[in-house]
């Protein structure tokens, strides 16, 4: 991973600013998605030392968003909050804040409540 370009590797898979939707045609993790609905990689992946359930979300062809949430730690459906505590230390290990932000775009640890999911989203300004 390569915060300061916005880099992120998933099991041999580079994403960065500007990938397309066509360069995911061309991965392993393609199995016919069409690209306008939120793709969820199939099973967990890894990123550094974290288990992941990792989607991604296109606009106009290009990745806008990869957002990831750490399996590492099975949390009951009340305690759910506590999982963004954990993103936010995942975060903080990595010499980030809670949200950070870059020339390529963003990192934040969200929590929804309608939805009671948190996750980290690493958020790119499309059309770079």
């Amino acid at each position: 991973m390569n915060i300061k370009f916005g880099i992120i590797e998933i099991n041999g898979e580079v994403f960065s600013p500007g990938y397309t939707f066509e360069d995911f045609k061309n991965s392993s993790f393609y199995d016919g998605q069409d690209g306008v609905r939120i793709i969820r990689l199939k099973g967990t992946v890894q990123i550094i030392d974290n288990n992941y359930i990792a989607s991604l979300f296109f606009r106009n062809g290009v990745l806008y968003m990869l957002s990831i949430i750490c399996t590492d730690v099975d949390f009951q459906f009340s305690e759910e909050i506590k999982r963004k505590q954990l993103h936010d230390s995942i975060l903080e290990k990595n010499g980030l804040n809670a949200e950070s932000f870059f020339e390529w775009g963003n990192i934040k640890s969200i929590y929804d409540p309608k939805g009671n999911v948190s996750s980290i989203n690493i958020i790119y300004n499309v059309g770079m």
